[in-house]
């Protein structure tokens, strides 16, 4: 069960997750990024399709990790659990940093209503996508794509249309250098300035900490 809110975030009753999304109602979600400092490379994901969409979602890449809060669970406990459930890594509170909130209203279909406060959160690891030993324990991620931060704030602000990435693919831990273009990204990204406030933001937090160990 899920706790609804209000549009201010006033709490409200605990739903159901299908009837949340059918009815549109507002909830709290984590959102990660999984981001290497040393590198300034993120990881996106891409998913095996989801009955629980209820509309066609083309293969578009997201954000590294993300899921619903549940109820009587902090965002805290979302981000650890969801991170190893969806890449099998076990992580700690000092690994992540909080980037913000992103208000996110989207209507996908007439059956699948998106009213979402994301908690956008960086999750620190000194891992690249060679190193990274992926198990997740829900077959839902189907990719890994390693992406340098600065390039892809640039696909964000189509400021280019391609960028050069390099994707894992969990079935076989296989690395393949790509091409990753704009089409391949979720359209409402380009479109909700949040979302680039949050790129800026991660870029801007680690830029501060790498100046003070100079």
């Amino acid at each position: 069960m899920i706790q609804t809110y209000s549009s201010d975030m006033t709490p409200l009753s605990l739903e159901d997750k299908k009837i949340v999304h059918q009815k549109g109602l507002w909830h709290k979600v984590f959102t990660g990024i999984l981001f290497n400092p040393d590198t300034n490379k993120i990881f996106l994901q891409t998913i095996f399709p989801k009955n629980s969409y209820l509309f066609e979602r083309p293969d578009f890449v997201d954000f590294s990790v993300g899921g619903h809060v549940e109820n009587n669970e902090s965002i805290l406990q979302t981000a650890i659990r969801e991170t190893a459930e969806e890449l099998g890594l076990n992580i700690t509170a000092q690994q992540l940093s909080f980037l913000g909130i992103r208000i996110c209203r989207a209507n996908p279909s007439p059956s699948y209503i998106i009213r979402e406060f994301q908690y956008f959160f960086a999750i620190i690891t000194t891992k690249t996508l060679d190193t990274l030993c992926l198990c997740p324990l829900e077959k839902e991620v189907k990719s890994l794509i390693e992406v340098d931060l600065n390039d892809f704030i640039a696909l964000i602000l189509q400021k280019t249309q391609t960028i050069q990435a390099r994707e894992k693919i969990l079935k076989n831990m296989q690395i393949t250098p790509i091409h990753l273009n704009s089409d391949r990204i979720i359209p409402d990204y380009f479109l909700d300035k949040s979302i680039v406030e949050q790129l800026l933001s991660l870029s801007y937090l680690f830029s501060l900490s790498s100046k003070k160990h100079l």
